[in-house]
């Protein structure tokens, strides 16, 4: 059985250049893509990225007890971003979650929902707990630039320019979330699997010049640009949670979860020994994940993702450094391929 999105026949048909699991990369030029997204609004295919449906009673404080953010402070039509750590405090899943009537909604990004599931799966006991993979049934797409507001009303008739950020609102069996993947303002629509042509060739028919479709790639450059680690790129479960940042991901007063202890004793030192950064790297071409990072020819760290950003004019990624080096304006230099190029810390993030 073929579970890929249903969209990729359309995709196919547009020219899209698709990615392994046939989410489009390009429609064409990763520039125009770029600048279509940063002056008025690209609708983009992510169903590829996790998604679970958790019912049961005891849902909120089964996964209250497992992750890094409070859930208690979720309302009924808000959302939250929190991780999923082992008991040494490395990261087993960055995910938002989602409240709903009568389940959690969570978005495990670019770790695999049937994976997170595994995990989660492991500690229900006794507890009214059911965790469902639900990538395959619920697909997701994503409405991105200045002009996102503007484009769901006009395509879907609905007001969203009151959500505050992660809160989200029913339409029919679908959920928008005001979820800003840009730094430009935007929103997740999560779709029933056999409504989401429908919803995809909606936007393409009644967006008019306000909307156009854009990849992957695109997108990439705009995460990079506001300095956001992906999973499985800058951050996996080799990585301690507070050297890849994700303060708006950790409850610090909350009671116990998993690797609590360890987030507990590197805050109360106040330091880690590697923080990931924000690098502006001189050059239009992107040195290669892992380029060593130097200064005055030590070991300062290593690249983990860049691309080039167009708005820049220079090339954008982030990397670990040691704390030393997590100082803004913080000059370093990159080895890639034999060539020397030069970078700039614009922050840790």
């Amino acid at each position: 059985m073929d579970m890929s999105s249903p969209l990729f026949i359309h995709h196919e048909k547009m020219g899209a250049r698709l990615g392994p699991e046939r989410v489009p990369l390009l429609f064409g030029d990763v520039d125009e893509e770029y600048w279509a997204l940063r002056k008025g609004a690209g609708i983009i295919d992510i169903s590829h990225m996790g998604r679970l449906t958790i019912t049961g009673r005891d849902r909120a404080p089964f996964l209250n007890g497992l992750l890094t953010n409070d859930l208690t402070k979720l309302n009924s039509e808000g959302g939250i971003h929190s991780a999923l750590l082992n008991t040494k405090a490395r990261v087993l899943a960055d995910m938002h979650i989602f409240s709903q009537e009568n389940s959690l909604l969570v978005d495990t990004g670019d770790s695999p929902g049937s994976r997170v599931k595994a995990i989660l799966d492991q500690f229900i006991v006794t507890e009214d707990v059911q965790v469902e993979d639900s990538s395959q049934e619920l697909l997701q797409l994503s409405v991105q630039g200045p002009k996102s507001t503007e484009t769901m009303r006009q395509v879907l008739g609905v007001e969203v320019e009151k959500l505050a950020p992660l809160s989200s609102k029913a339409l029919g069996p679908s959920l928008i979330i005001a979820r800003d993947r840009t730094g430009l303002g935007g929103y997740d629509i999560i779709v029933p699997r056999d409504e989401v042509e429908a919803v995809w060739q909606g936007f393409l028919l009644k967006g008019g010049d306000l909307v156009r479709p854009v990849g992957l790639e695109a997108l990439e450059v705009f995460r990079l640009e506001m300095g956001l680690p992906r999973y499985g790129v800058d951050v996996d479960e080799n990585v301690i949670v507070l050297e890849a940042g994700f303060k708006d991901a950790i409850s610090f007063t909350k009671g116990c979860y998993m690797g609590q202890e360890t987030v507990a004793r590197a805050t109360h030192i106040g330091r880690v020994n590697k923080m990931l950064v924000q690098l502006e790297i001189e050059a239009k071409t992107p040195p290669h994940s892992g380029a060593k990072l130097v200064s005055d020819g030590r070991d300062a760290g290593f690249l983990t993702s860049a691309a080039f950003s167009p708005g820049r004019g220079r090339v954008v990624g982030l990397g670990y450094v040691h704390r030393d080096f997590a100082i803004e304006a913080t000059r370093l230099a990159i080895d890639s391929s034999g060539t020397s190029l030069q970078a700039v810390v614009v922050r840790a993030v």
